[in-house]
């Protein structure tokens, strides 16, 4: 189950006390997000590189209006992200990460494409031979993605922990993530390519425990329209 999907699920659970809440105290204001996005907030996507490479993306891309159901927050590897939790009037999920380096901001789109519930966590997780760390991550369908960090480089690296406070539709919770980023290159035309992400990561949050592998795309902060 998604973010949203499960604050969804917690708002219809909770729809009393969270009223309660509401008027037991004043609004509380929001903090100043990157890209000027907040709770609620209604964007739009220029669809430009996808139609290039839509055939060989493993994501869906959003088209017409996106809301911003949650926002999570975390530091990896000493770079402070934002994740923007959205969904469509179909309520299809995708993840806006939002990376705020000194320099500029570095902009991903990820959607869930696969959820797993190990019965051998060893099989992810080894410490030599996990699939989360490893210097490259083959999918079902044998598409073969490269470790990000430190490639070249051993074959293995300890996933990068952090804990992600998430906070939509009144309800506030946390998951903890063990991930690893992958990537490859798809050719779009003759000398241009693409980049796709593959973020592999155990997350463990109040319902249990998962692994969840997302695809995404580079997102220039030019081609979000916030209306």
């Amino acid at each position: 189950m998604g973010i949203v999907s499960k604050i969804l699920e917690k708002k219809g659970k909770q729809a009393i006390s969270r009223v309660k809440g509401v008027f037991s105290g004043g609004p509380e204001k929001e903090p100043d997000y990157p890209l000027g996005l907040h709770l609620n907030a209604t964007l739009r996507f220029d669809p430009t590189d996808f139609i290039i490479a839509e055939q060989s993306f493993k994501i869906d891309f959003p088209s017409g209006d996106i809301s911003v159901v949650a926002i999570g927050e975390f530091v990896c590897l000493g770079v402070p992200f934002h994740r923007f939790y959205l969904k469509d009037l179909k309520n299809t999920e995708w993840v806006l990460e939002v990376a705020d380096k000194k320099q500029d901001l570095e902009v991903a789109l990820f959607q869930t494409v696969d959820e797993v519930y190990p019965d051998d966590w060893d099989f992810w997780l080894n410490d030599r031979t996990g699939l989360i760390g490893y210097k490259d991550f083959n999918t079902p369908d044998q598409v073969e993605y490269s470790r990000v960090f430190r490639n070249p480089g051993p074959d293995y690296l300890e996933p990068i922990e952090f804990e992600e406070p998430i906070k939509g539709g009144g309800q506030e919770f946390c998951v903890n993530h063990a991930m690893m980023l992958y990537s490859r290159e798809i050719s779009v035309t003759v000398g241009e390519k693409l980049t796709e992400y593959l973020l592999v990561s155990k997350e463990e949050d109040e319902e249990g425990l998962l692994v969840r592998i997302m695809a995404g795309i580079p997102v220039s902060p030019m081609s979000i329209t916030i209306l």
